[in-house]
Protein backbone atom coordinates (compact mmCIF):
# COMPACT_ATOMS: atom_id res chain seq x y z
CA UNK A 1 0.00 0.00 0.00
CA UNK A 2 1.47 3.41 -0.96
CA UNK A 3 -0.08 6.97 0.11
CA UNK A 4 -0.32 10.10 -1.06
CA UNK A 5 2.57 11.87 0.80
CA UNK A 6 4.29 10.77 3.75
CA UNK A 7 2.55 12.07 6.10
CA UNK A 8 -0.27 10.19 4.86
CA UNK A 9 1.87 6.42 5.31
CA UNK A 10 -0.52 3.80 6.33
CA UNK A 11 1.83 2.03 9.33
CA UNK A 12 1.52 -0.82 11.01
CA UNK A 13 -0.61 -1.05 13.94
CA UNK A 14 1.87 -0.17 16.72
CA UNK A 15 4.45 0.64 14.23
CA UNK A 16 6.98 3.69 15.72
CA UNK A 17 8.15 6.08 13.08
CA UNK A 18 11.63 5.34 12.22
CA UNK A 19 14.62 7.32 10.38
CA UNK A 20 14.47 5.19 7.92
CA UNK A 21 10.50 5.63 6.68
CA UNK A 22 11.30 9.26 7.12
CA UNK A 23 13.62 8.59 3.88
CA UNK A 24 10.98 7.19 1.79
CA UNK A 25 10.71 3.44 2.78
CA UNK A 26 7.00 2.05 2.42
CA UNK A 27 5.93 0.31 5.14
CA UNK A 28 4.01 -2.82 4.60
CA UNK A 29 -0.11 -2.91 4.48
CA UNK A 30 -1.82 -3.33 7.17
CA UNK A 31 -2.38 -6.66 8.53
CA UNK A 32 -6.03 -7.77 8.01
CA UNK A 33 -6.32 -5.21 5.01
CA UNK A 34 -7.83 -2.07 5.05
CA UNK A 35 -7.24 -0.31 8.80
CA UNK A 36 -9.68 0.65 11.07
CA UNK A 37 -10.72 4.04 12.98
CA UNK A 38 -8.81 3.39 15.83
CA UNK A 39 -6.06 2.34 13.94
CA UNK A 40 -6.56 5.43 11.38
CA UNK A 41 -6.64 7.72 14.67
CA UNK A 42 -3.29 6.07 15.37
CA UNK A 43 -1.93 6.51 11.98
CA UNK A 44 -2.95 10.27 12.19
CA UNK A 45 -1.01 11.14 15.82
CA UNK A 46 2.40 9.81 14.14
CA UNK A 47 1.99 10.89 10.79
CA UNK A 48 3.06 14.58 12.69
CA UNK A 49 6.50 12.72 13.40
CA UNK A 50 6.96 11.65 9.75
CA UNK A 51 6.21 15.05 8.25
CA UNK A 52 8.54 17.18 10.64
CA UNK A 53 11.21 14.97 9.46
CA UNK A 54 11.17 15.16 5.88
CA UNK A 55 9.61 18.85 5.55
CA UNK A 56 11.55 20.40 8.49
CA UNK A 57 13.27 22.33 6.29
CA UNK A 58 10.78 23.69 3.94
CA UNK A 59 8.29 24.08 6.85
CA UNK A 60 10.74 26.51 8.64
CA UNK A 61 10.90 28.47 5.47
CA UNK A 62 7.22 28.71 5.39
CA UNK A 63 7.07 30.38 8.93
CA UNK A 64 9.71 32.71 8.26
CA UNK A 65 8.13 33.63 5.16
CA UNK A 66 4.35 32.39 4.55
CA UNK A 67 4.58 33.82 1.11
CA UNK A 68 8.05 31.72 0.14
CA UNK A 69 5.78 29.45 -2.75
CA UNK A 70 3.69 31.96 -3.85
CA UNK A 71 3.65 33.03 -7.58
CA UNK A 72 3.21 36.58 -8.60
CA UNK A 73 0.31 37.82 -10.21
CA UNK A 74 1.14 38.97 -14.00
CA UNK A 75 1.55 42.68 -15.03
CA UNK A 76 -0.76 44.60 -16.42
CA UNK A 77 1.25 44.48 -19.66
CA UNK A 78 3.54 42.03 -20.73
CA UNK A 79 7.31 42.69 -20.06
CA UNK A 80 8.75 39.72 -22.46
CA UNK A 81 10.49 38.29 -19.22
CA UNK A 82 9.61 34.69 -18.57
CA UNK A 83 8.71 34.47 -15.08
CA UNK A 84 6.08 32.59 -13.62
CA UNK A 85 3.09 34.34 -12.87
CA UNK A 86 -0.48 34.01 -12.96
CA UNK A 87 -2.95 35.57 -15.02
CA UNK A 88 -4.67 38.44 -13.42
CA UNK A 89 -8.28 37.89 -12.19
CA UNK A 90 -11.41 37.25 -15.03
CA UNK A 91 -13.65 40.13 -15.24
CA UNK A 92 -16.71 37.87 -14.09
CA UNK A 93 -20.72 39.30 -14.40
CA UNK A 94 -22.04 40.93 -11.12
CA UNK A 95 -23.56 38.48 -8.96
CA UNK A 96 -27.01 37.57 -9.06
CA UNK A 97 -29.84 37.24 -5.92
CA UNK A 98 -29.67 34.68 -4.21
CA UNK A 99 -32.22 31.79 -4.84
CA UNK A 100 -35.69 31.71 -2.96
CA UNK A 101 -35.26 30.61 0.47
CA UNK A 102 -31.93 30.81 0.68
CA UNK A 103 -29.87 32.98 2.70
CA UNK A 104 -26.07 33.72 1.99
CA UNK A 105 -24.16 32.57 5.14
CA UNK A 106 -20.49 33.42 5.86
CA UNK A 107 -17.86 31.86 5.49
CA UNK A 108 -17.22 28.03 7.51
CA UNK A 109 -20.98 27.53 7.31
CA UNK A 110 -23.18 25.37 5.61
CA UNK A 111 -24.60 26.94 2.40
CA UNK A 112 -27.27 24.97 0.71
CA UNK A 113 -26.50 23.68 -3.34
CA UNK A 114 -28.93 23.64 -5.69
CA UNK A 115 -30.55 20.33 -7.22
CA UNK A 116 -31.49 19.86 -10.99
CA UNK A 117 -35.03 20.75 -11.62
CA UNK A 118 -36.29 20.20 -15.21
CA UNK A 119 -35.64 19.37 -18.42
CA UNK A 120 -32.02 19.80 -20.53
CA UNK A 121 -34.25 22.07 -23.03
CA UNK A 122 -34.23 24.60 -20.89
CA UNK A 123 -30.27 24.97 -21.95
CA UNK A 124 -30.96 24.19 -25.29
CA UNK A 125 -28.07 21.58 -26.55
CA UNK A 126 -24.96 22.93 -25.24
CA UNK A 127 -23.12 22.78 -28.55
CA UNK A 128 -22.37 26.51 -27.99
CA UNK A 129 -20.89 25.53 -24.73
CA UNK A 130 -17.38 24.19 -25.00
CA UNK A 131 -16.07 22.05 -22.41
CA UNK A 132 -12.43 21.94 -21.75
CA UNK A 133 -10.59 19.65 -18.61
CA UNK A 134 -6.27 19.67 -17.54
CA UNK A 135 -5.93 16.86 -15.56
CA UNK A 136 -2.76 16.51 -13.58
CA UNK A 137 -1.26 13.10 -12.17
CA UNK A 138 1.90 13.13 -10.47
CA UNK A 139 3.46 9.43 -9.59
CA UNK A 140 7.20 10.23 -10.53
CA UNK A 141 8.60 12.39 -7.16
CA UNK A 142 11.93 12.47 -6.45
CA UNK A 143 13.45 10.76 -3.15
CA UNK A 144 13.05 11.11 -0.31
CA UNK A 145 9.44 11.98 -1.28
CA UNK A 146 7.83 8.57 -2.27
CA UNK A 147 6.95 7.74 -6.02
CA UNK A 148 3.14 7.30 -6.06
CA UNK A 149 1.02 4.49 -7.84
CA UNK A 150 -2.06 5.22 -8.83
CA UNK A 151 -2.34 9.24 -10.09
CA UNK A 152 -1.48 8.35 -13.88
CA UNK A 153 -3.87 5.71 -14.98
CA UNK A 154 -6.53 7.74 -12.67
CA UNK A 155 -5.95 10.90 -14.94
CA UNK A 156 -5.98 8.72 -18.26
CA UNK A 157 -9.28 6.68 -17.22
CA UNK A 158 -11.10 9.79 -15.84
CA UNK A 159 -9.51 11.83 -18.79
CA UNK A 160 -11.11 9.21 -21.42
CA UNK A 161 -14.44 9.12 -19.63
CA UNK A 162 -14.69 12.80 -20.05
CA UNK A 163 -14.15 12.64 -23.66
CA UNK A 164 -15.97 10.05 -24.43
CA UNK A 165 -19.39 10.27 -22.23
CA UNK A 166 -19.33 14.41 -21.34
CA UNK A 167 -17.49 15.88 -24.49
CA UNK A 168 -14.81 17.49 -23.03
CA UNK A 169 -11.19 18.75 -24.62
CA UNK A 170 -8.69 17.15 -22.53
CA UNK A 171 -5.75 18.24 -21.24
CA UNK A 172 -3.44 15.26 -19.65
CA UNK A 173 -0.39 16.42 -17.86
CA UNK A 174 2.00 13.01 -16.64
CA UNK A 175 4.23 14.17 -13.68
CA UNK A 176 4.14 17.49 -13.86
CA UNK A 177 6.30 20.76 -12.21
CA UNK A 178 5.00 23.52 -10.55
CA UNK A 179 5.62 25.99 -13.80
CA UNK A 180 4.06 23.31 -15.73
CA UNK A 181 0.65 23.32 -13.67
CA UNK A 182 0.57 26.91 -13.38
CA UNK A 183 0.94 27.41 -17.01
CA UNK A 184 -1.59 25.16 -17.94
CA UNK A 185 -4.14 26.69 -15.85
CA UNK A 186 -3.10 29.98 -17.33
CA UNK A 187 -3.44 28.75 -20.58
CA UNK A 188 -7.29 27.67 -19.83
CA UNK A 189 -7.77 31.22 -18.41
CA UNK A 190 -6.65 32.64 -21.42
CA UNK A 191 -9.10 30.61 -23.77
CA UNK A 192 -12.38 29.78 -21.79
CA UNK A 193 -15.32 32.14 -22.18
CA UNK A 194 -17.86 32.69 -20.07
CA UNK A 195 -20.34 30.29 -21.64
CA UNK A 196 -17.52 27.13 -21.29
CA UNK A 197 -17.40 24.39 -18.73
CA UNK A 198 -13.83 24.12 -16.80
CA UNK A 199 -13.10 20.85 -14.52
CA UNK A 200 -9.14 20.86 -13.20
CA UNK A 201 -8.31 17.43 -11.85
CA UNK A 202 -5.28 16.82 -9.35
CA UNK A 203 -3.78 13.86 -8.18
CA UNK A 204 -0.63 13.71 -6.30
CA UNK A 205 0.86 14.80 -3.20
CA UNK A 206 -0.18 17.70 -0.77
CA UNK A 207 0.41 18.96 2.76
CA UNK A 208 -1.33 21.15 4.88
CA UNK A 209 0.76 22.94 7.73
CA UNK A 210 -1.17 22.50 11.30
CA UNK A 211 -0.23 25.41 13.30
CA UNK A 212 -1.08 28.00 10.56
CA UNK A 213 -3.77 25.92 8.19
CA UNK A 214 -2.04 26.51 4.96
CA UNK A 215 -2.65 23.83 2.21
CA UNK A 216 -0.37 23.20 -0.83
CA UNK A 217 -0.11 21.01 -3.57
CA UNK A 218 3.48 19.66 -3.90
CA UNK A 219 4.75 18.78 -7.92
CA UNK A 220 7.44 16.77 -8.80
CA UNK A 221 9.74 18.68 -8.73
CA UNK A 222 9.04 20.08 -5.71
CA UNK A 223 11.98 19.17 -2.65
CA UNK A 224 11.26 18.91 1.23
CA UNK A 225 13.83 21.46 2.06
CA UNK A 226 12.22 24.48 0.31
CA UNK A 227 8.86 25.30 -0.22
CA UNK A 228 9.63 27.40 -4.15
CA UNK A 229 8.11 24.83 -6.18
CA UNK A 230 5.21 24.34 -3.97
CA UNK A 231 1.64 25.44 -4.52
CA UNK A 232 -0.08 27.40 -2.49
CA UNK A 233 -4.39 27.22 -1.44
CA UNK A 234 -3.71 30.79 -1.95
CA UNK A 235 -2.29 30.30 -5.34
CA UNK A 236 -4.91 27.86 -6.34
CA UNK A 237 -7.60 30.26 -5.61
CA UNK A 238 -6.00 32.90 -7.87
CA UNK A 239 -5.61 30.26 -10.96
CA UNK A 240 -9.56 29.94 -10.66
CA UNK A 241 -10.12 33.21 -9.95
CA UNK A 242 -8.38 33.89 -13.32
CA UNK A 243 -11.11 31.70 -15.40
CA UNK A 244 -13.63 33.65 -16.37
CA UNK A 245 -16.32 30.59 -17.04
CA UNK A 246 -19.55 30.71 -15.40
CA UNK A 247 -18.89 27.08 -14.92
CA UNK A 248 -15.55 26.05 -12.92
CA UNK A 249 -14.67 22.61 -10.57
CA UNK A 250 -11.71 21.91 -9.00
CA UNK A 251 -10.92 17.87 -8.51
CA UNK A 252 -8.19 17.20 -5.72
CA UNK A 253 -7.19 13.75 -4.96
CA UNK A 254 -4.24 14.33 -2.51
CA UNK A 255 -3.73 13.95 1.04
CA UNK A 256 -5.22 17.36 3.27
CA UNK A 257 -7.58 18.63 0.04
CA UNK A 258 -10.13 18.89 1.99
CA UNK A 259 -8.75 22.55 2.87
CA UNK A 260 -9.48 23.42 -0.51
CA UNK A 261 -13.24 23.69 0.65
CA UNK A 262 -13.11 25.38 3.52
CA UNK A 263 -14.44 28.47 2.61
CA UNK A 264 -18.17 27.06 2.65
CA UNK A 265 -19.20 23.63 2.18
CA UNK A 266 -22.34 22.50 0.28
CA UNK A 267 -25.20 20.37 1.00
CA UNK A 268 -28.11 19.85 -1.26
CA UNK A 269 -31.66 21.43 -0.05
CA UNK A 270 -33.59 23.34 -2.74
CA UNK A 271 -34.01 22.90 -6.49
CA UNK A 272 -33.17 25.24 -9.47
CA UNK A 273 -33.52 24.62 -13.32
CA UNK A 274 -30.89 24.04 -15.35
CA UNK A 275 -31.12 27.90 -17.52
CA UNK A 276 -30.85 29.02 -13.28
CA UNK A 277 -27.78 27.08 -12.43
CA UNK A 278 -25.98 28.58 -15.72
CA UNK A 279 -26.48 31.97 -15.43
CA UNK A 280 -24.50 32.25 -12.09
CA UNK A 281 -20.76 31.74 -11.59
CA UNK A 282 -20.16 28.37 -9.85
CA UNK A 283 -16.79 28.06 -8.52
CA UNK A 284 -16.31 24.76 -6.57
CA UNK A 285 -13.82 22.54 -4.96
CA UNK A 286 -14.43 18.58 -4.41
CA UNK A 287 -11.56 16.92 -2.48
CA UNK A 288 -10.54 13.06 -1.92
CA UNK A 289 -10.83 13.75 2.08
CA UNK A 290 -11.12 16.53 4.92
CA UNK A 291 -8.28 17.78 6.22
CA UNK A 292 -6.65 13.83 6.64
CA UNK A 293 -4.72 11.62 5.18
CA UNK A 294 -6.18 9.57 1.70
CA UNK A 295 -5.18 6.53 0.43
CA UNK A 296 -3.61 5.67 -2.45
CA UNK A 297 -4.39 2.25 -2.15
CA UNK A 298 -7.67 1.38 -3.87
CA UNK A 299 -9.94 -0.64 -6.58
CA UNK A 300 -8.92 -2.07 -9.84
CA UNK A 301 -5.32 0.24 -10.03
CA UNK A 302 -7.25 3.57 -9.01
CA UNK A 303 -6.89 5.40 -5.50
CA UNK A 304 -10.22 4.97 -3.72
CA UNK A 305 -11.28 8.37 -4.62
CA UNK A 306 -10.88 7.73 -8.35
CA UNK A 307 -12.60 4.85 -8.47
CA UNK A 308 -15.76 5.52 -7.13
CA UNK A 309 -15.35 8.87 -8.87
CA UNK A 310 -15.23 7.06 -12.34
CA UNK A 311 -18.33 5.17 -11.21
CA UNK A 312 -20.34 7.57 -10.53
CA UNK A 313 -19.66 9.62 -13.83
CA UNK A 314 -20.36 7.00 -15.40
CA UNK A 315 -24.08 6.46 -13.51
CA UNK A 316 -25.24 10.09 -14.59
CA UNK A 317 -27.66 10.12 -17.19
CA UNK A 318 -28.62 13.36 -19.33
CA UNK A 319 -27.20 15.47 -16.30
CA UNK A 320 -26.22 15.84 -12.42
CA UNK A 321 -24.96 18.84 -10.76
CA UNK A 322 -22.08 18.28 -9.07
CA UNK A 323 -23.75 18.01 -5.33
CA UNK A 324 -24.85 14.65 -6.85
CA UNK A 325 -21.67 13.51 -8.29
CA UNK A 326 -20.20 14.45 -5.23
CA UNK A 327 -22.88 12.21 -2.78
CA UNK A 328 -22.19 9.83 -4.36
CA UNK A 329 -18.53 9.48 -4.41
CA UNK A 330 -18.73 10.20 -0.74
CA UNK A 331 -20.89 7.35 0.01
CA UNK A 332 -18.83 5.04 -1.81
CA UNK A 333 -15.34 6.33 -0.37
CA UNK A 334 -17.03 6.24 3.17
CA UNK A 335 -17.44 2.99 3.29
CA UNK A 336 -14.32 1.78 1.97
CA UNK A 337 -11.42 3.71 3.98
CA UNK A 338 -12.13 6.46 6.85
CA UNK A 339 -11.65 9.66 4.50
CA UNK A 340 -14.26 11.56 3.86
CA UNK A 341 -14.46 13.68 0.63
CA UNK A 342 -15.55 17.34 0.75
CA UNK A 343 -17.39 19.53 -1.71
CA UNK A 344 -17.49 23.68 -1.17
CA UNK A 345 -17.60 27.01 -2.67
CA UNK A 346 -14.41 28.81 -3.42
CA UNK A 347 -16.11 32.49 -2.87
CA UNK A 348 -12.91 33.85 -3.14
CA UNK A 349 -12.58 32.68 -6.61
CA UNK A 350 -15.71 34.38 -7.58
CA UNK A 351 -18.91 31.84 -6.65
CA UNK A 352 -22.14 33.37 -6.29
CA UNK A 353 -24.85 32.00 -4.48
CA UNK A 354 -26.72 29.56 -6.00
CA UNK A 355 -24.18 27.99 -8.60
CA UNK A 356 -23.41 24.76 -9.23
CA UNK A 357 -21.45 22.63 -11.91
CA UNK A 358 -23.82 20.91 -14.17
CA UNK A 359 -22.20 17.25 -16.08
CA UNK A 360 -24.24 17.27 -19.18
CA UNK A 361 -23.56 14.53 -21.11
CA UNK A 362 -25.65 15.77 -24.28
CA UNK A 363 -23.74 17.47 -27.33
Amino acid sequence: MKSRILSCLVLTGVLLVSAAQAQGIRPPAFVGGVPGMAQFQAIQMQRHQVRTLLYRQALEELRKNPQAADVPVCPPIATGTRTLCIRRPAAVPAAEAAAPGQEIKPPGAQLPAPALQGSLADIGTGAARRRIAVLVGNNAYRAPIPALGTPIADVNEIAALLRGRFGYETRVLHDAGKAQIVEAMNQIAEEAKPEDSVLLFYAGHGYLMEDTKMGFWIPVDASEKTAANWISNTDIAKLLQAIGSRQVILVSDSCFSGSLTREQKLTSSFVSKADEILRRRAVLALSSGDEEPVSDAGKGGHSIFAWHLIRSLESVGDAAVGFQVYRSVHDGVVKDYPQTPQYGAVFSAGHMSGGEYLFDTRR
